[in-house]
């Protein structure tokens, strides 16, 4: 039932963001085709009215009235309540893309998908946990063979290149990163405790792009792109803090702050000749040896 409701809510929340104002028999149009309406169930004023200030409780966004020559027009009033908030969002984007590919289900063998190996497995446990500040008992192997087997105490999830991962602090008081993939057992204990009152978890991960947290200052970035990776850049930055310098002779350079970890050099190296490290030096000539070492293995 509680599934059932949540759906309703987000389908009545992204219908009003895709179609902006609208007359209540214009929504129940809406409703009548929707795939979320599988058994057929006619929308009524007083459910409708209902769902709106479920969503104002639950989501803090407001569907509001206009009237006007005759018509009552709904709309959503505060949209910022949507952008500015990255899970809602998360969510609500997730949701009407689920929609659409439920409404083309007859096409299934033409819509080609990634999996997400960690994706369900222990991701409820691990929000549960998170809900309920509830240490977790694990083992756990990563790829390289590191083992852990002890409490964990979940801090925040993150999802990064299809992988689900929690980080989580040790008894010890360490930080560590797990991906939800690589967990042999995971258990939910009956011991609480106090999450730490001045920790972000978006603070904690601002400095680096990725999963991988260091003790690192962050640095001032410039990298040299071509051919169409300006692009892509523009409708998808690496990292909040990249900024686009100028487009000179065929080339654009990006400018960005952060610590440049594991994750961020194998994302560099991922766009081959299209992009250069301009500065630092320091991170140029570790991306040279990089390539030094590779084109190494490919000698004859």
């Amino acid at each position: 039932m509680v599934d059932l409701l949540l759906k309703r809510y987000l389908w009545l929340i992204d219908t009003l963001k895709r179609n902006g104002e609208m007359t209540f028999e214009e929504i129940s149009d809406k409703w009548d085709s929707s795939s979320v309406n599988d058994n057929g169930v006619v929308l009524s004023k007083r459910t409708f009215y209902n769902h709106c200030q479920a969503i104002a409780r639950h989501f803090g966004i407001d569907i509001e009235c206009r009237r006007g020559r005759g018509l009552n027009l709904y709309s959503i009033v505060n949209p910022e309540a949507i952008e500015d908030n990255s899970l809602t969002k998360w969510v609500l984007d997730s949701f009407s893309l689920g929609e659409l590919l439920l409404g083309n289900a007859t096409i299934s063998d033409k819509i080609l998908l990634e999996d997400i190996p960690s994706g369900r497995e222990w991701l409820e446990l691990v929000l549960q946990a998170l809900q309920q500040n509830k240490e977790l008992e694990a083992v756990y192997e990563n790829f390289a063979g590191k083992k852990y087997a002890g409490a964990i105490r979940p801090l925040c999830i993150k999802l990064f290149k299809r992988r689900w991962y929690v980080l989580g602090q040790l008894t010890e008081g360490i930080m560590r990163i797990f991906s939800l993939d690589r967990f042999k057992s995971l258990d939910i204990t009956d011991i609480t405790f106090a999450y730490p009152p001045n920790f972000s978890p978006s603070a904690y991960f601002a400095n680096f792009y990725g999963i991988l947290v260091t003790d690192g200052k962050p640095e001032k970035i410039v990298i040299r792109t071509c051919k169409e990776l300006p692009g892509y850049f523009r409708s998808l930055p690496l990292h909040p803090t990249q900024h686009e310098l100028a487009t000179k002779d065929g080339h654009t350079d990006f400018t960005l702050r952060l610590v440049p970890t594991f994750d961020f050099i194998q994302e560099l190296l991922l766009h081959r000749d299209q992009l250069e490290v301009i500065a630092p030096q320091s991170l140029r000539d570790e991306i040279a040896t990089i390539i030094s070492k590779m084109s190494d293995r490919y000698k004859v």
